[in-house]
Parts: C-alpha cells; sequence; structure tokens
C-alpha cells in the first residue's frame, strides 16, 4: 500500500487544485456550468510517443521561450541503434525504439497490469490520448503525460496545467463511465467511452481516483 501523504503536503496540493480550478473558466461557453476539475496522467503503459501520422504542426514558440527539456532514451537502446543515428534517421531510432519496447517488455507486463487502451487511435478513446500526448503548444515532444479535467454540464474539457491552453474537448454523451475498481491500482480509472473504447488514468491518490469516478458519473 502506497504510502499516505503529510498534511501539509495534502494541503499544499488541494491549494494548486484550487488554483487549477480557475482555469478552465476561460474555455466555458455561454451558460455552461463546470462541475469540478481532475489531475491526471496516462497510464504509463499507455505508447508513450505519438506516431508521425498523428503530430499536428504547431505555431513556433515565442522568440526567446524555451520548450521543456525532455527525457532522454536510455544509453542500451541508443548503442543498439547507433547505426541509424550515424544515417541521420533519428525518426527512425524512435519508432523502432518504441516497438521495440512495447513487443518486448511493456507487453509482458501489460498482461498483468489490465490492457489501458483499447479502441486505436480513430476511436474516442484515442482522441482522447493524441490530445493529451500532443500537449500545450510549448510542449515540443509529443510525449506529453497530463491533463487537467474539467467536468461541465455538457462535456469534458481537457486542460493544460500550466497556461490552461485546451488541449481538448468532449461531450457528455461521448464519456459513458469508468470501468472496474482495481484494488491493486488504486489510482487507476479507466475511461469508458460511448462507442466502447478506453483509456486508463492515473490519479494523485485514491481518494482523488473517487472523486473522478464520481465526476464522470455525474
Amino acid at each position: 500500500m502506497a504510502a499516505q501523504r503529510s498534511p501539509k503536503l495534502e494541503q499544499a496540493y488541494r491549494e494548486r487544485l484550487e488554483e487549477w480550478s480557475r482555469l478552465p473558466l476561460a474555455w466555458l461557453e455561454p451558460g455552461e456550468y463546470l462541475h469540478g476539475v481532475a489531475d491526471v496522467g496516462l497510464d504509463r503503459f499507455v505508447r508513450r510517443e505519438l506516431p508521425r501520422r498523428l503530430r499536428v504542426e504547431k505555431p513556433p514558440l515565442p522568440a526567446g521561450a524555451k520548450a521543456p527539456a525532455g527525457r532522454k532514451r536510455g544509453c542500451l537502446m541508443t548503442v543498439l541503434l547507433f547505426p541509424l543515428l550515424l544515417l541521420d534517421l533519428g525518426h527512425v531510432v524512435e519508432d523502432v525504439a518504441e516497438a521495440l519496447t512495447e513487443a518486448t517488455v511493456k507487453g509482458v507486463r501489460r498482461m498483468f497490469h489490465g490492457r489501458p487502451f483499447v479502441g486505436g487511435w480513430d476511436s474516442l478513446a484515442g482522441r482522447f490520448v493524441v490530445a493529451v500526448r500532443t500537449g500545450p503548444t510549448a510542449h515540443r515532444r509529443y510525449r506529453h503525460t497530463r491533463a487537467l479535467l474539467a467536468f461541465t454540464d455538457r462535456g469534458v474539457l481537457l486542460v493544460d496545467h500550466d497556461h490552461g491552453e485546451l488541449l481538448g474537448r468532449f461531450r457528455r454523451a461521448e464519456l459513458g463511465g469508468t470501468g472496474i475498481v482495481r484494488s491493486r491500482q488504486p489510482k487507476r480509472v479507466d475511461l469508458c467511452f460511448a462507442d466502447g473504447s478506453l483509456v486508463a488514468v492515473v490519479a494523485d491518490s485514491a481518494g482523488a481516483a473517487q472523486v473522478l469516478r464520481a465526476l464522470t458519473q455525474r
């Protein structure tokens, strides 16, 4: 069982969540009412990087602005694929590395974890993953992991934590509910969509996961 946070850390998180809850207000339509927000990340077994065909071109960053640094690939994978790097085929390195990981280590571990993404890229769950992985304008690597889910009386908005940029929007009818509660993964919530697709997200705590389920079913 995961250790409980100290009251001080819990209070700090609640204060951040209260600040985040103001970010979606700019995107509400006239007469739309905000029920609440949830801070979530994609499950660690959802494909980490978007396929290139699904990436949208982003506008250039303002002069002087810097994109957040991304995590580098492991040394072993870099050594194994070094010949491709010499040919200036960095994109091929990324695709091959991702495929190898998906087919081996992640594939075995996922069998015991439960499928985190069902329905494919053209499904509603696929739209959700694309929106989160694409991330805000400042994120340039298409490996973004987190989003605020803002639940309203009309739908669900995906909003960036830092500047409140809108990442995506779903109608209420498109999000059908949540899946089974997994006792060994208390922070996990399976978002189930109307077309039968599914994506697993992870909340900050087991309590936050319960709040997310309640907001989804409201």
